[in-house]
């Protein structure tokens, strides 16, 4: 295969090699990379090697200077024009940590988990095989997440390897705005936020041509501001970033067969043969999820500026137009989302590429802040189930504590954006913002957006919700949970939630109604417990939800993913993810096709409350059943038994008002509900232990 790659390479060199001047002398060029590969091993490494595996990625490199010499020696000229220089014209540094045990050995790297670990690669042919890794230093442990580790390796890499332009590699974890990324485990877990990852690489002296996010949910415009005076580009994914991560073997190849790439093709070329790398392992959760997109920091700033910009005229229309806020708080929810609800980040284009938000800016401003995102992201590839992605998302912190908040105000690039955080949440914003912004009144005095829901039983006896026409500015949409009263036990049952089904042919405002809630979806037969986590495509009643299930192998909890289909109660299952780190929140990489797993057994699991509703433990299933590599979900009804029926009404920023628990008591043909108590209207709000659990 390698010998293969040399000799296209060959092929791709010859029109540029007959340009170069017979007398130029290779070996006095200076080096034109340094690639600098920060990896954090986390339990990335530790639990699933993926380390590991790009490390073999990256082992497969090599330069085409010996066998490009052979095949051409009848020429002489052509030969000696194309050779390469014997320093090299790509240098591959690597720093590793953060990880509790390493896989590397048959690499011919003893990883160790006790120090820190810089190593050089070299991809020149020796006897047909690479020279390989070479441990350069070693150094006192120290947690990744410390922005002093990360300034210190890009020092050491600039000072011992000085070339024309250098690319940086952010290798673990990532969760965007709200929580950074890496998470190394030798120090509790610790996190870098955005604010340290800008100090970071601004005390590193060194102006980076790209910065590769191989991790989660970086491409947003929080991050990109916070590196846009250190780099020219960033290459990154709005999305969830499988554990294999990018395709490091063939951007990297390629960067050895043409390091006159600049920092954009470079970011192209890892667009590409990633979107391939996943397309070719077969996990249709990958194809389907993918995102990845170039982005110009250089006009970040502008960006920034027309971001905060729209803010401030956001903070106007919060004052004094409450319905075109109302429309607009409804639209964002349609845009493409990333990560789930609690992550909150929204593409951003999405939001304003709505011809009903332009209303709430002058056609000038809407044209210009349209124009910079364009601009800004020179490229961007989605899969199908991300077919509305731009390329560059923001932070819709709406629902932050106080403490979130705080970390995020210090690399927010909108003073006006804090200023109406501060005005609809519980938060304080710090003085400093209001030297430029306009303080805005606080949301609970804003009598326009208190929400008022109207409890109607319908001509079927089901439960449902209605709101009038002024309530209906303050809300956004309705989903409803199924709990199970196990009497044996004592203890509650989670089913989880379903979107509510809005009837618009009911009453004069339509209603939103669990459309027959003793029906419920079931894996292969078994009930599930359901998450969602968000719409697939906006404005499409289509969400991507997940169910928790064990792996009876491992004894681990792993998560399905599903697509689902309100309209016509369709489901399909991509295939299985990890969740959350459960310390750090972020999520996790590890994303496993149904035909990687095919023939395990697994069992469902729910979370049980005590009879009070306090969170207690999973339950799991007593059956345990077999994986397939293709698996059906379907709406059948749920066994006889005492359920509750409960409806969350989410307000305008979507933060959970519940209401009351309805009673259920279902005979397998027939449901009847509590009856009357379902009546009359109930001023709903988003409770206080919301805001304090999070």
């Amino acid at each position: 295969m390698r010998k293969l790659l040399l000799i296209l390479a060959a092929a791709l060199c010859l029109t540029a090699a007959l340009c170069i001047p017979e007398t130029a002398s290779a070996e006095t060029e200076p080096d034109q990379w340094t690639v600098l590969f920060y990896m954090c091993g986390s339990d990335l490494e530790s639990k699933y090697s993926y380390a590991t595996s790009n490390l073999k990625e990256i082992a497969e490199c090599v330069y085409p200077r010996n066998e490009l010499l052979e095949l051409m020696d009848d020429t002489g000229r052509l030969a000696q024009a194309i050779s390469f220089p014997a320093s090299g014209k790509v240098n591959v540094l690597i720093e590793t940590g953060g990880c509790k045990e390493w896989h590397a050995q048959e690499l011919g790297m003893d990883i160790s988990n006790s120090a820190l670990q810089r190593w050089h690669y070299d991809g020149y042919l020796n006897d047909d095989t690479p020279d390989g890794f070479t441990l350069e230093e070693t150094l006192p442990l120290q947690s990744m997440a410390d922005p002093e580790t990360l300034t210190d390796f890009i020092r050491w890499g600039a000072a011992n390897y000085p070339a024309e332009k250098y690319a940086l590699v952010l290798w673990d974890h990532g969760g965007g705005s709200k929580t950074g990324l890496f998470i190394d485990e030798l120090y509790n877990k610790d996190v870098m936020n955005m604010k340290e990852l800008g100090d970071a690489l601004r005390e590193g002296g060194v102006h980076m041509e790209a910065v590769l996010f191989d991790a989660c949910m970086m491409a947003n415009l929080e991050t990109a501001y916070a590196i846009s005076d250190s780099a020219s580009w960033m290459i990154a994914s709005e999305e969830v970033v499988a554990g294999r991560g990018t395709a490091i073997g063939d951007w990297l190849q390629q960067l050895y067969i043409d390091p006159e790439f600049d920092g954009e093709w470079l970011g192209r070329w890892v667009c590409d043969m990633t979107q391939i790398k996943m397309a070719n392992e077969g996990n249709e959760q990958e194809r389907q999820l993918l995102t990845w997109s170039v982005i110009d920091l250089s006009r970040i700033p502008y960006l920034a500026k027309m971001f905060d910009m729209a803010m401030g005229l956001l903070g106007d229309i919060y004052v004094q137009y409450p319905e075109i806020l109302s429309l607009y708080a409804k639209y964002v929810v349609n845009t493409e989302h990333y990560g789930n609800e609690n992550d909150n980040m929204w593409d951003l284009a999405g939001i304003f590429y709505m011809p009903e938000l332009s209303m709430i800016m002058s056609a000038e401003v809407h044209r210009k802040l349209l124009n910079a995102l364009k601009d800004t992201v020179v490229y961007c590839l989605r899969g199908p189930g991300r077919s509305s992605a731009r390329g560059l998302s923001f932070c819709y912190a709406v629902n932050f504590s106080s403490e979130e908040l705080d970390t995020y105000a210090a690399n927010c690039p909108s003073p006006n954006y804090l200023a109406f955080l501060d005005a609809v949440t519980p938060w304080t914003a710090p003085d400093w913002v209001y030297e430029t912004a306009e303080r805005l009144p606080d949301m609970e005095e804003q009598k326009a957006f208190k929400v008022t829901a109207r409890k109607v039983v319908l001509d079927d006896g089901i439960p449902a919700v209605t709101f009038d026409e002024n309530s209906d500015l303050g809300m956004s949409f309705v989903r409803y949970n199924v709990f199970k009263l196990d009497e044996d036990r004592g203890e509650i049952i989670s089913f989880g939630t379903m979107p509510a089904y809005y009837n618009e042919s009911i009453g004069e405002n339509g209603v939103f109604q669990a459309v027959k809630p003793w029906l419920w979806p079931a894996l292969e037969g078994q009930h599930i417990t359901s998450y969602l986590i968000g719409k697939i495509n906006p404005g499409a009643k289509e969400y991507l939800g997940s169910i928790p299930i064990r792996i009876e192998a491992q004894a681990e909890k792993m998560y399905l993913r599903y697509g689902y289909f309100l309209e016509d109660s369709r489901y399909v299952v991509y295939g299985l993810w990890d969740g959350y780190e459960t310390d750090s929140g972020l999520f996790n990489r590890n994303v496993v096709s149904l035909s990687q797993v095919a023939g395990q057994e697994y069992s469902l699991m729910h979370p049980v409350y005590t009879s009070d509703f306090e969170t207690s433990d999973y339950y799991v299933t007593a059956q345990p059943q077999y994986i397939y590599r293709s698996m059906e979900i379907k709406n059948v009804p749920i066994p006889e038994g005492t359920y509750y029926l409960q409806y969350v009404v989410y307000d305008m920023f979507m933060r959970p008002m519940p209401m009351e628990m309805i009673e259920i008591q279902w005979d397998g043909t027939s449901a009847k509900f509590s009856g009357s108590a379902w009546m009359g209207e109930e001023v709903l709000s988003v409770p206080g232990e919301y805001w304090e659990e999070r």
